[in-house]
């Protein structure tokens, strides 16, 4: 069975196109990992400085082992773009 993992951000005021370029960037990391099955980024079309990541993964280990593959300074260029601490969970 696979997993979901559902990841929430959002943009400081000014950086929407900015933090929607850098998870952009990030996501052919993620999508070229053993394990990922499907990645999408998501904008809010009514708040557009929300975005969503959607994952699918064979398993929770799987994406836990992809996200120490990100460069640093990847999440280091993302973490001025948001309006707080990104959030996310895992479903089935």
């Amino acid at each position: 069975m696979s997993i979901i993992r559902i990841n929430e951000f959002a943009a400081k005021d000014g950086k929407t196109d900015a933090l929607r370029a850098q998870l952009g960037a990030i996501l052919p990391l993620i999508s070229g990992s053993p394990g990922c099955r499907s990645v999408r980024l998501l904008q809010d079309r009514g708040q557009p400085s929300r975005f969503l990541v959607i994952e699918t993964w064979d398993s929770i280990d799987a994406h836990q082992a992809a996200t120490r593959t990100i460069p640093p300074e990847a999440l280091a260029a993302t973490m001025p773009l948001l309006a707080g601490p990104p959030s996310g969970a895992y479903y089935r």
